[in-house]
């Protein structure tokens, strides 16, 4: 059976058989117009080449319809927009591969989609501090984090980047739902389908999914003595389940992220997707601080109470948490640490290969 292969970022379109050979286009152009499409077509081959879109199967006798994607901004708050969105869609029928459309600068635009019935999820392209799993289901498909070491060692994973989205559960596109409605998601305002000249249109309303952590840490001295700061956050989530936008129940991990000496204060930021739901699982506050001599300090604080005191809406909240200390960096032949709330002694060695890089989305 013949089968039509479409490239999703370009839209190039090939008819052809399960050998691969091309067929047919010999009976349709000349000499001349065959030597003018080989040349065109050698042109596009670095350009196909480059993209990195799955390519799609589907049958030949697909009826496309044209469908207006259309974006409305009113939810986004406190982050400009992004880069642009992708919009997947993924057919109910179980059979079918999703459809992956890009829309530079959250623009709407039409694109041609098969006769189906699909579930929608949108995101910000610009993420790369995630990876997204389960790529074929539209139930399972999961922002998750990149899996780390924290400097003494332990497993940690870094910070999410920001990301906003929206979904929509059922969307119907044939020739009956050229003003068909949407079953959006309770955490969506109004997402709905529409008709425009005829032409089918879903409006998407992303909005912030990940949260704003802050943080300071006051009572460190001799803050001249910092080469580098590393921090840790435990009892977070590492994955964010899209199409429901909730967090998975009992997943706890340890979220690693940097900080920067400003003033008087040691202070950074991150983005994460909450804090873990479904177990008790205290949020401890780690600090690591690298000495100009190469030496690794830690101190520890419990801020479970501060997390838990903030209101979120679903796993969304901002939270500002304030860590007090008392303890000195010592000078380079060592010493031991002076704070009662530090979890560690005198420092010890730590190498290029124990500090690793971390996601900056935040500057303090």
């Amino acid at each position: 059976m013949n089968k039509i292969r479409k490239n999703l970022k370009t839209g190039f379109i090939l008819k052809m058989r399960r050998d691969s050979k091309i067929e047919g286009i010999g009976r349709l152009l000349n000499h001349q117009k065959l030597s003018l499409f080989l040349v065109l077509f050698l042109t596009l081959i670095p350009v196909l080449s480059s993209c990195n879109h799955k390519e799609l199967y589907y049958e030949e006798n697909a009826q496309f319809r044209l469908l207006k994607v259309a974006f409305d901004w009113s939810q986004l708050s406190g982050h400009e927009k992004p880069e642009g969105m992708r919009v997947i869609f993924f057919p109910k029928d179980g059979k079918s591969e999703p459809w992956i459309f890009d829309f530079p600068n959250g623009e709407s635009r039409q694109i041609e989609l098969p006769e189906n019935d699909y579930g929608v999820i949108s995101m910000n392209y610009d993420t790369n501090g995630i990876i997204w799993e389960n790529p074929n289901s539209y139930l399972n498909f999961t922002a998750d984090t990149r899996d780390t070491k924290s400097p003494d060692g332990e497993q940690a994973s870094l910070t999410p980047s920001w990301l906003c989205g929206d979904h929509i559960n059922w969307v119907s596109v044939n020739a009956s739902h050229a003003a068909a409605s949407a079953e959006s998601s309770e955490s969506t305002a109004a997402s709905a389908e529409s008709s425009e000249n005829g032409v089918q249109v879903i409006t998407l309303y992303p909005k912030s999914m990940v949260c704003r952590y802050t943080y300071e840490v006051n009572g460190i001295r001799k803050l001249e003595r910092i080469a580098d700061i590393r921090a840790s956050l435990s009892g977070m989530s590492g994955s964010l389940l899209m199409a429901a936008d909730k967090l998975p129940d009992s997943l706890s991990e340890r979220l690693l992220f940097g900080g920067d000496v400003i003033g008087n204060q040691l202070r950074g930021g991150f983005y994460t997707f909450g804090s873990t739901q479904g177990i008790a699982a205290p949020n401890l506050f780690k600090l690591f601080i690298k000495s100009r001599s190469g030496k690794l300090y830690v101190l520890e604080k419990d801020v479970t109470t501060q997390i838990q005191s903030v209101p979120v809406v679903g796993h969304v909240g901002d939270v500002h948490l304030v860590i007090n200390l008392d303890f000195e960096i010592q000078e380079e032949s060592g010493g031991s640490s002076s704070g009662g709330s530090s979890s560690g002694g005198a420092g010890f060695d730590v190498g290029v290969d124990d500090w690793g890089d971390v996601n900056e989305d935040i500057i303090c």
